[in-house]
């Protein structure tokens, strides 16, 4: 049952998190080298890293809170 919770709240936080939120926060204060395609692809893997970041830690969170309710 935890993984399926895990699972379910990563996707939902990772779909649900608008990019423009992350791009305003995170985005201007790392740099990104490269010219046209390069850059750009560079650009949103970063963009995908951070908002994965922001879902597992969520997700961690929702877990650990949905243990804490069980009890």
């Amino acid at each position: 049952m935890k993984i399926i919770v895990f699972i379910v709240v990563l996707i939902a936080v990772l779909l649900l998190l608008p990019d423009r939120w992350v791009g305003d926060i995170f985005m201007r204060h790392i740099s990104i080298a490269g010219d046209g395609e390069e850059a750009m692809n560079d650009y949103e893997f970063t963009l995908l890293l951070i908002k994965l970041g922001f879902s597992v830690a969520i997700a961690a969170l929702a877990l650990w809170g949905y243990r804490l309710f069980k009890r």
